[in-house]
């Protein structure tokens, strides 16, 4: 007996469809730029060896950052600090020309969402349950 087909997950789509999270290429990036490091703190220890803690900057900014979504609300991640914000408190979601989205609050707060980009739209508004709408989506048959 055989089992039944499943159709292969890309591997771009992540298996917690709530949760946003840096692009881990950037881990890459960061061992790119320690190998650069290397050969200038190798040769002055002492002056340069500070550089080396760039790099594990960098890496927990990446670990850290995220944006994750529930019943309760939104939870906002950042390299110092986590917060959540209920849903009753979600006024929208802005899209700057660089950076992440912002999570715009009823109290005019703009809260950096680390990981959401504009083309993640789709998907926060999957994730929000329709909280977050998206406008580019096609209606369901029947709305008008």
């Amino acid at each position: 007996m055989s089992a039944p087909f499943k159709a292969p997950v890309p591997e771009s789509t992540p298996r917690d469809r709530a949760l946003f999270r840096v692009n881990p290429m950037s881990y890459i990036v960061i061992a790119i730029f320690l190998l650069a490091i290397l050969w200038p703190v190798a040769v002055y220890p002492a002056a340069l060896g500070w550089l080396v803690l760039l790099p594990l900057a960098f890496g927990w900014w990446v670990a850290r950052t995220s944006t994750r979504l529930d019943d309760d609300g939104v939870h906002l991640s950042s390299w110092r600090r986590r917060r959540v914000v209920p849903w009753d408190e979600v006024k929208g979601v802005m899209f700057p020309k660089r950076g992440f989205a912002k999570l715009v609050t009823t109290g005019d707060e703009s809260l950096a969402m680390g990981g959401v980009s504009f083309h993640d739209l789709p998907r926060l508004s999957a994730a929000s349950r329709g909280r977050i709408r998206d406008p580019y989506s096609a209606p369901a048959p029947g709305d008008s």
